[in-house]
């Protein structure tokens, strides 16, 4: 396949252009957080600052999630990025990410994390060539043993697209979200309840009694007139 640009890593602590401060900082912000069928998983910190890799090929993996990698490729931050000795290609760009369950049966399997439009990729065989985008997908398997991430390993399926496993605690699923809305819910609840209380909407004669008799009124009717039906039909 074709080589990996020419570049040299360094560091975004040390060289990073002023310029690319924002947006890192607005990226790393941003919310890395993916919700399914109450399962709440907050992958922020799943990966601390960069893992990384030497395939058996020669290949150099550094890769983070929910932020850019502190190696940089060709002056432009990634959330990871494939290296033969100084030359690079950038594997997805934060900006598409994308979360799924591993497993859809088993939330506590973990979840995968998509990141497309790395790159430029040449694919095909040696008869069609197609020009795509590098991609990268994070395999984030639930261990609530593992304190620190591990990376277990870095796969290509195919020409332009990478996968690479990592093992993390942040990758259990947790409902403490789901309860924290159903508190917020009862709160409101309460506030509203105590508010009416105060405006006098529950008092002898208020709102609230007047609606409660409008209730009682109507379904004495609906069962005067059952009772009258009945009393009349022919036995």
């Amino acid at each position: 396949g074709p080589q990996p640009a020419a570049s040299t890593p360094i560091k975004r602590g040390n060289m990073l252009p002023v310029a690319f401060v924002p947006l890192v900082l607005a990226r790393v912000a941003a919310p890395c957080a993916y919700e399914h069928a109450g399962h709440h998983f907050d992958l922020r910190g799943a990966v601390p600052s960069e893992l990384s890799a030497t395939s058996e090929s020669g290949f150099r993996y550094f890769i983070s999630a929910c932020g850019p990698t502190q190696t940089v490729c060709n002056g432009a931050p990634s959330v990871g990025s494939k290296w033969r000795g100084t030359k690079c290609n950038n594997l997805g760009d934060e900006a598409t990410r994308s979360l799924s369950l591993l497993d859809a049966r088993d939330p506590r399997k973990g979840v995968n994390i998509t990141y497309r439009k790395g790159d430029v990729c040449l694919r095909g065989t040696d008869e069609t060539v197609d020009m795509g985008s590098r991609s990268l997908t994070l395999s984030l398997v639930c261990d609530p043993s593992v304190s620190e991430a591990k990376l277990r390993g870095v796969a290509e399926p195919s020409m332009c697209e990478t996968v690479a496993t990592v093992v993390t605690h942040r990758a259990c699923p947790s409902t403490s979200s789901s309860w924290a809305g159903r508190l917020v819910v009862l709160l409101l609840l309460a506030g509203g309840a105590a508010a009416a209380y105060r405006h006098g909407f529950f008092r002898p004669g208020g709102p609230a009694a007047q609606q409660l008799g409008r209730w009682r009124d109507g379904a004495v009717r609906a069962l005067s007139s059952v009772d009258e039906g009945a009393s009349s039909r022919p036995i």
